[in-house]
């Protein structure tokens, strides 16, 4: 029964599309009770069909007649289908944005995770540049980095913490370093930074991978393996003059645009290079106290900080052309030139003498050309007659300690052994066993005949005061792996050694 309804419905509305005589015709051919001939189509036929055609038109007219003659009822039609076209559109649109949206949240979420893409300000320019000079890499055996990526999996980091002790903050509830003031030998304080645990971890790696593979020059004996304050007095043992020379505000004068170019200089991508400059190098900043929080202020370009261990390898490293230059001029006039750190020395012997002079004012032109400063106060020339030191070290005759410096500190062993550490002190220090201990080893390392027999005398005073201030000597790669253990915290404890020890 249903199936005839539905068959019944299907008749009325055929009918109600076309005509009641051409649904009967076409029901006719299709039953087989009109036969339909060859060719052009019966006269009845044709009139059928005409008729249902114009029926269904004149239809189609009066309809659009009958909304045109109500002219509210046809623009609330089309306005009712423009509504239903927009809402359609809206909903795909919205499903469209959201749908971008996500893939592009999927999309950066990856990229993070593999990638850096800004750094802060005015240091970003450059991070899409991520080739690297792989036969240059090769060639001077360094890793071969191209991108943020291959920089965290050699370092054994996630990117995102590669980011983190890189990223330069104009403001920061953070700071990646410690600092502190150490009294200068010569009067005021130097500034000590001394990285976090993570920040120093990273800064071996670029110290050990890096930096330890790159030669400095022949005349650099500073922080140089097998070499030493010893090394450097050796050549000007017994000159008829000495020149001695500080660079002013040495380290903080190598900017990151310096260090930056240096990695770019060894075949690293910009990317790179960026992000190795970042770490290696700090803002002087401001310590800021608002509304019971703590923040970091950066009030300058970034430099090296004295305290890295990466940075008296970079200064060796930047400082080669500075080191040929002063090399060739004191080579030509006759001269010795050596180089520890920031200090300076030269010297000579005979009729070469004469030309110090000369010498210093060639002297003076190279290292402004070099972007450097010359301390004004600490310029030294010493001639016969004088006590000539070169980095601490007596070298009149052969390399020894002060002679009055050392009778002075005998005299402190001697009422130290009779008196006890009472009311004692040596120089300025406020930890008189370890500046003792310190000095005993300076002594031995410049001459053993003498230095060992006080080093004898001060471990035994040591020993009857429980000095229990053992350096345990570790290799970088320890060092490094002892840092990555530790949190980023600092500690408050004044830290009372000679400034070269903080590398």
């Amino acid at each position: 029964m249903a199936g005839s309804q539905n068959t019944r419905q299907q008749l009325y509305d055929r009918i109600k599309a076309s005509t009641k005589e051409a649904v009967i015709l076409e029901e006719m051919k299709r039953l087989g009770f009109w036969k339909s001939e060859e060719g052009m189509p019966s006269l009845p036929e044709l009139i059928i069909e005409k008729e249902a055609v114009l029926i269904k038109e004149v239809r189609e007219l009066v309809e659009q007649q009958r909304k045109y003659k109500n002219k509210e009822e046809a623009l609330k039609e089309v306005r009712k289908l423009r509504l239903e076209k927009s809402k359609l559109k809206r909903e795909e649109n919205k499903k469209t944005r959201k749908q971008k949206r996500e893939e592009k949240a999927a999309h950066w979420k990856e990229r993070k995770e593999k990638d850096i893409l800004y750094l802060g300000e005015k240091v970003s320019k450059g991070l899409n540049n991520k080739e690297s000079d792989l036969a240059k890499l090769t060639s001077l055996q360094l890793p071969v980095l191209q991108n943020a990526e291959d920089i965290a999996a050699a370092m054994g980091i996630p990117v995102g913490q590669v980011r983190f002790l890189s990223f330069h903050r104009i403001v920061s509830k953070t700071t990646h370093y410690r600092h502190f003031y150490i009294p200068k030998k010569t009067g005021g304080k130097r500034l000590i930074s001394t990285p976090m645990p993570r920040l120093k971890s990273a800064q071996y790696w670029v110290l050990i991978n890096v930096l330890d593979k790159i030669l400095t020059h022949d005349a650099a004996h500073g922080f140089v393996k097998k070499r030493s304050i010893v090394s450097n007095a050796l050549p000007h043992v017994k000159a008829e003059v000495v020149i001695n020379m500080d660079l002013k505000d040495f380290f903080p004068s190598i900017s990151y645009v310096r260090v930056k170019g240096l990695f770019q200089s060894f075949g690293y991508s910009e990317q790179v290079a960026t992000i190795l400059g970042l770490i290696c190098t700090e803002p002087e900043s401001d310590e800021i106290e608002l509304d019971g929080e703590t923040y970091f202020a950066a009030n300058g370009e970034r430099f090296l900080p004295q305290g890295a261990p990466t940075s008296p390898a970079i200064t060796n490293i930047i400082c080669r052309k500075l080191d040929v230059r002063l090399k060739g001029i004191a080579s030509k006039l006759n001269f010795n030139y050596t180089r520890y750190a920031d200090d300076l020395t030269f010297s000579a012997s005979g009729e070469s003498a004469a030309s110090t002079k000369t010498l210093l004012g060639f002297v003076k032109k190279i290292i402004k050309e070099e972007n450097l400063n010359i301390h004004p106060d600490k310029l030294r020339v010493l001639r016969k007659g004088a006590r000539k030191e070169v980095t601490g070290i007596v070298v009149n005759d052969k390399p020894s300690v002060n002679a009055k410096e050392l009778d002075r500190f005998r005299a402190l062993l001697f009422q130290i052994e009779k008196d006890g550490i009472g009311g004692k002190h040596w120089k300025n220090s406020n930890n008189l066993l370890a500046s003792m201990k310190g000095y005993a080893s300076f002594v031995a390392m410049v001459n053993p005949e003498k230095g060992n027999p006080i080093k004898e005398r001060v471990n035994k005073i040591l020993a009857a005061n429980q000095f229990t201030h053992v350096i345990k000597h570790k290799s970088k790669a320890m060092i490094a792996k002892d840092a990555a253990k530790n949190t980023n915290t600092a500690s408050t404890s004044e830290v009372k050694k000679p400034w070269w020890k903080f590398w």
